[in-house]
Order: C-alpha cells, then structure tokens, then sequence
C-alpha cells in the first residue's frame, strides 16, 4: 500500500514529502529505537480500543454451517481469519508488496525512508513507499485528519505510534491485525471480506493473479477495483507481479481481472433464519466471544429448510383462501433447544409477524380445570349459551352443530367451544389468567379485560413463540420449558453465549428482560404431573377426536403424538401444534394483513406441517418408538360414555375412563333400564326436545314427573363461580334460566330479592357479587331451587 502522502499517479503531495522521509531516516530512527524498550511500559489506550473493536459475526447452526454473517455499521463486513488460515502465498503477496523487511524492523524501516528520500530528491517523484505494514496499521488504530498527518510531524507520530504496536504486540500478531483491517472499498475491511466482495471466494479459495488483483485495491479502490474496472486493475497487478518477480503470466491476471464481476455477482452470502437471527443478536454478548470466532446456534439446517419446504408448499397451494404466509417452530422437549424457525414463508415479501389468535388455550384451561376437581369424565353442555351481561356472548362450534351432552374428554379432543367458555365461567378468569402467565404467555398483558370468557375461545392474541413453549408443558409432565438457542450453552459453565445466566429464560420477542418485567424459571411445576399426563392422553386420542375431526384425520400418526388445532374467530387464523415425547411443533397460516380467510380450508394445512415435521424428526433419530411418561396418580373405570357416571347394566354403551386414586363416579342415573327413556339433566332437556329424542323430562329422582314440572337448568346446582377484580362489577353477571312445560308465568327471585317474572324459557342475568346465593323459580304451585357461590 502507498503512502496515504503520495497519490496513484506517483505525485507527491507536499512539498516537505522527501525531507520528511530523509529527516526521520536520518535523525528519527535511531532514537526511536534506543526508546523502544521504554514504550513497553506505555499505555496505549487507542490500541487497546482497536483491539476490542468489533468483527462481523458469523452465525452457524448446530453443526457449524453458517446461517448469516453480520454487517457492522453501516453494512461493513469484517471478517476474521487467523493467520495461519490464510494461503501462504497471499500473505507473501501482500507482505512483500508492503514491507519486505516486516520481520527485521521494530516498526520503522530506516532503509526504505532513507532510500525512498533519495529515489524522490533524484527522479522528483515517489517510486517507493517508506510506510512499514506496523506504520498503516498505526494509521488504523490512531487514525488522524489530513492536516496533522501531512509533514514531518505526521509522520513522526505515525512512526511513534508504529514503535509502540511493535513493544506491545508480536510480529504474527500485528501481521493478523492488518491483513484483517485493511480497507478494500465496498464496505469491505480485512482479505477475507475483500476475496468475498470482489470474487465471490474465500482467501483459500482464490488465485495466485487474484492475490496481485486484491494487492493494488487499497491503493484506490475507486480506481483499482476489478469489478469496476478489470483493466486498470489488471496492469497495476502487472507491474506488481513484474516488481515483486512472481511467475503469473499477464494473460492470467486479465482473465481473472475480467471475471471479478461475474463471480462477485453470482456469489450468494448466507441467509438464513432471517426472523430468528434478527430476535437473537441483541442478546448476543460479544465480549463473550473471541475476536473472530462464530457463534453456534441450536439450530439444525435440515431441519429447518424441510419447514421452509412444508409451510411453502401448502400456502403456494392455499392462495384461493387468501392464505399468504405461514410461521413454523419446531423445539426439542428435552433440551429446550429451538431446532427450526420460520417466521414468514418469504422474509422479502413482508414483514415478521407470527401473531396467531390463541385457540390453544383451552388445553390449559381443561388442565386447570381437572386440578380443581374435573375429571376426563365431567359431562359439559355443548348447546345454544349465552355468556355475559350488558354484551351477551353466544359462542358456536366451526362446524356450527352441537353435541349436547359432552364429556371433557370429548370437548377438548374435538375443539369444542360452548363447553370451553362454561368451564372457564365455572373457573374464572382471574384464576385462568394467573395460569396463562405462569406458563409465560405475557403478551396477554393488558388484553383480557377486553375478551371476558372470550379468553377460552382465543379472542386474545398471542405468539406462536409462547404457544409452542406452552405447549411442550404436557410432554414435560406439566414443567415450564426453557428455550435454548445458543449451543455453547453447556459448555459455559451454565452462562450461554447469549449472555443469559442459568435460572432464566433468554425469552426470544416476548420476555427479554427489562420489556415485560417477567422471568421465567426453568422447570417450574405449573401444572400436576397427573393434569399433564390426562390432557397428553385426551389431546393423542384418536378416537376422541372423531366428533370434531372425523375417523380420517391428517393426526392420526403411526406413532404416540398429541395434537391441538383451530381457528380464529374471525378466520384469518389457522394453527395445529404438535408434540411427542421428544418434540413440539407449531405452524401457523394465514395472512399478515389480518383479512379474512376465504372458505373453510380449516387448520388441515398447518396441521399437515406439523404431523410432516413430526414425522421427519421421529423418523431420523428413532424416537417415534418413544411413549409419553405414563399417567401418575389415576386408575381406570368403566363408565356410561353419555352420562360419565360409572356404568351401570341399563348403560347402552360404555367405555374406560381415568379417574385420579381416591375418585370414583357415582353410578350412571341417566339410563333407568332396559328399553326405557333416557333422562337428561334439565340443562339438556329442551336440547333433546328439538330433537325428537325420547327422553324423561324432569329434576333427578323422578321417574315419571308430574305435569307442568318447573326446572331451573342453570346454574347447576352447587355451582363455584369466581369474581374477576380485572373486570368491573357491571360486566360480570350469572346466567339463570328457567324451564317449564307450563304456559303459567315463571318468577325468579335470588336470595328472596325478586329478579324477574315471564314465560318459559326465562333467561335472567344476574350480577356476580361475591358470597353464597338461593335462586328460586316459582310457577303456580311448583318451585324449583339451586345454590352457588361466588368467590
């Protein structure tokens, strides 16, 4: 590299040039070297900030395959070789054009100034630099502007500065630091970056004629560039190869020169994992990592790109629903580690996304509920409700049929709704918002005062990130999982590379610290092992899901596997999310933009994603043959598959249910004996009617029922409901509905307070205050009573 004095015409740039030279050859040197064992002592602040400066960041999977290499600022590339990595005959190139004599100076060269002054003061011009390769890397490290660096006292401090690198560095040291700092141009720093931008290589990769090409660039790239201009930089490595006496023919270093654009245009940096890589590099500590070296990720490539292949294959095919995108997830239930990520199916076409609307939530919902005394057997109403008070709420099923009668077993396998919203009001939604938090979903915050019991249905937004997480909890046995995403994490003595100390989660969108205020602990206990293992079996039940899914579903897997799938309530949102006992996976479909998907594609499509997913990683490593832990802390009866109660010889069909040690049903009393009627709860009894079903009408204990009898059907008699404190008084309320054959006015009063007086069905709203409460229905001569209580 020339002198940053002379320009590439030779011309010199100042007048004091030549007696600079000489008067630092002559007078100079010789006290620079009788001082340089002082400057051993020195601080030198500025080199010890180069020294830190950063690289670009080369970012890899599990197996070290690179997935992207970060620009700095301003989109330069720096990136690092060790010296002994470099191809000998690149470093000779670049050494022996520079500084011949690198190796036997402290820094200065006093024979190439003394010989550069006299070449200038005979022939008028520079014919050869004095700058040692220690001397340009001193302008690197303790750059100065153009005024200061001119003249004798530049070139004092330069060479100062030069001294000082020199008693602090070795020679090998100093040689890696200029070979990976110079200035190519094209925001490209370092003989790595430069082989790269100007042909489309490696430096291992590269010629001897690319190594003369690469040598002129720094001197002016503008000028020198062989993409820009292969003749000019042509000659100058010419006359280069014939000063240095290499035996590389011209004819060589032209065609190289010529094809520096084709291979520069053609040459394709990675670029992968676009979303993910974008999440993870702000919690990436650099100072953990050692100038140059890669950051190693969770991440397994082929994994990853049979997402990509899956997702943009089924949206490609489900463009006439106005689906445009999809997001996929795939993590490993053991390790936490995310092995797949995609966060859009073409990160050029829009911008990440990944919000899905969180139908998922009823397998919490249901595993809160079995906690607090459900069992797989508990029989829900799926018929025509309404929820709320001043906004009352009627929720339908996708396929806009109800079932009446259903065990948990069945709502939850077949997705169904009406069941989902009585439950969470028998719940609460305080208590099931608490739930969801602890399983980390923190973008609820703020949203569930405005969804109500809406919550059970996903009319809150969440990220398929915490979806997945949430998800894996069942697999686990019912303990949080903490993502991994750096794979040195092991080796970091329990701090990833990530800067993330054990004991929390490097929470990826949703959780970093200091945003949201929550830290999640690893293997936290939020759910019993028993709930766990009972939603595991209920949501990997084929036969459970037929009601809602058929006997052909796209989820019935050769081998154990748990499935969850839905829809938005306004249809711009189809998911499925997977697991095994080894993995969970998540996809996501539909559009950015929040439109409305055309038709009913239904969640087939991301279900097919996942069940493919799935598969391919069962199928690799063997754990297809895996099972789920075994339920803890349960025993099997048979019970009435229409009642739930343990099945008794009048019971028409029958099936085999898990109940936690300790709980057995009471007998079924819906099926009175052979041939007779079956008698539904009055909550039922209209549902039946509509249908033509012979059917006992009345309240328990009454096999033929006198006329006119009066039934309050809801709320079920010993009914716990829970006050939310996040939502106010007047938006909380109790539906009461009373029946009667009758046409005689029905009048309903709650705690002897008059609430309201018609015709049956009478439907009454009543405000949810805390404490025990009678309701009582009056009609003629009849009265019905049921109790609750609201906590």
């Amino acid at each position: 590299m020339s002198d940053r004095n002379s320009s590439p015409t030779g011309r010199p740039r100042g007048p004091l040039f030549g007696a600079g030279y000489l008067a630092v050859g002559f007078l100079a040197a010789p006290a620079l070297l009788l001082s340089g064992w002082l400057l051993l002592h020195l601080p030198y602040p500025a080199l010890d900030a180069f020294l830190a400066s950063p690289y670009s960041l080369e970012i890899q999977d599990r197996k070290g395959i690179p997935l992207q290499v970060l620009t700095l600022d301003q989109g330069m590339r720096r990136e690092y070789a060790p010296l002994s990595s470099l191809p000998p005959f690149l470093v000779d190139t670049f050494l022996r054009s520079e500084d011949a004599r690198f190796y036997l100076h402290p820094g200065v060269d006093p024979a190439s100034m003394i010989r550069a002054a006299f070449q200038y003061v005979v022939s008028g011009s520079i014919l050869s630099g004095a700058s040692t390769v220690t001397m340009q890397l001193a302008r690197m490290v303790s750059p100065a502007d153009s005024a200061s660096a001119a003249g004798i006292g530049g070139k004092l401090r330069e060479a100062l500065n030069a001294m000082r690198i020199e008693a602090h560095l070795s020679k090998r040291r100093i040689l890696e630091l200029w070979l990976n700092s110079i200035p190519f141009g094209a925001n490209a720093r370092g003989v790595v970056s430069a082989a790269k931008t100007y042909f489309g290589a490696g430096p291992r990769e590269i010629s001897p004629a690319d190594a003369l090409l690469l040598a002129v660039i720094p001197r002016s790239p503008e000028l020198y560039s062989p993409v820009d201009h292969p003749d000019a930089a042509a000659k100058a490595a010419e006359k280069l190869a014939e000063r240095l006496k290499m035996s590389v023919a011209p004819s060589q270093i032209e065609r190289e020169a010529r094809s520096s654009a084709g291979r520069a245009a053609s040459y394709r940096r990675p670029f992968e994992l676009p979303h993910f890589i974008a999440e993870i590099t702000p919690l990436i500590s650099a100072s953990r990592l050692a100038a140059g070296t890669p950051f190693r990720t969770t991440i397994d490539l082929e994994t990853q790109h049979a997402l990509e292949a899956s997702l943009t294959a089924r949206v490609a095919g489900a463009a006439a629903n106005r689906i445009t995108n999809g997001a996929g997830l795939v993590v490993d239930n053991r390790s936490g580690e995310i092995l797949a990520w995609a966060g859009s199916t073409d990160f050029f076409d829009t911008v990440h996304s990944g919000q899905v609307d969180g139908v998922l939530i009823k397998p919490y919902l249901y595993a809160l509920a079995l906690e607090k005394g459900f069992t797989p057997a508990t029989v829900l109403p799926d018929i025509p409700t309404q929820f709320g008070s001043s906004e009352v709420y009627i929720p339908e099923n996708f396929n806009r049929r109800f079932n009446g009668p259903v065990r948990l077993r069945t709502a939850l396998a077949s997705s169904l709704n009406v069941p989902a919203v009585y439950t969470l009001q028998r719940i609460g939604v305080a208590n099931f918002e608490t739930k969801l938090r602890a399983l980390g979903f923190v973008s609820l915050e703020g949203q569930t005062r405005n969804v109500g019991s809406g919550l059970a249905l996903g009319n809150a937004e969440v990220t398929l990130y915490e979806l997945v997480r949430a998800f894996s909890v069942f697999p686990r046995d019912g303990r949080t999982l903490t993502y991994r995403w750096s794979a040195d994490y092991a080796r970091t003595g329990g701090v990833d590379s990530g800067g993330t100390a054990a004991g929390t989660s490097p929470d990826i969108l949703t959780g970093r610290a200091g945003e949201t205020g929550v830290a999640l602990s690893p293997d936290r206990q939020v759910f019993t092992p028993t709930a766990a293992g009972l939603i595991r079996d209920i949501l990997s039940d084929q036969v459970g899901r037929v009601t809602g899914f058929g006997t052909r579903s796209v989820l019935n897997t050769p081998y154990q596997a748990m499935f969850k799938t839905g829809t938005s309530n306004q249809f711009n949102n189809i998911w499925a999310v997977g697991a095994t006992a080894r993995y969970t996976v998540g996809a996501w479909m539909g559009n950015f933009s929040g439109s409305t998907v055309i038709g009913k594609p239904g969640s087939s499509l991301p279900a097919a994603v996942v069940v493919e997913m799935l598969s391919l990683l069962s199928r690799g490593d063997g754990s297809a043959r895996e099972q789920f832990p075994p339920i803890r802390g349960v025993h099997r009866v048979e019970i009435c598959a229409l009642s739930g109660g343990r099945a008794t010889s009048s019971c028409t069909a029958t099936v085999s249910e898990y109940f936690p040690d300790g709980v057995d049903p009471p007998p079924c009393t819906w099926h009175r004996g052979p041939g007779l009627p079956v008698w539904y709860p009055p909550i039922f009894q209209r549902w039946a009617e509509r249908r033509d079903y012979n059917f006992l009408p009345g309240t328990p204990g009454s096999a033929t029922p006198a006329a006119g009898m009066l039934a309050l059907v809801h709320p079920p008699d010993g009914s716990v409901f829970y006050y939310d404190p996040t939502a106010g008084a007047d938006e909380q309320a109790i539906r009461v509905e009373a029946i009667s054959p009758s046409d005689l006015p029905i009048s309903v009063s709650v705690n002897g307070a008059f609430m309201a007086e018609g015709e049956s069905p009478l439907q009454v709203m009543v405000p949810l205050h805390r404490g025990a409460f009678t309701v009582t229905g009056v009609q003629g001569d009849n009265r019905a009573t049921v109790r609750y209580t609201v906590r």
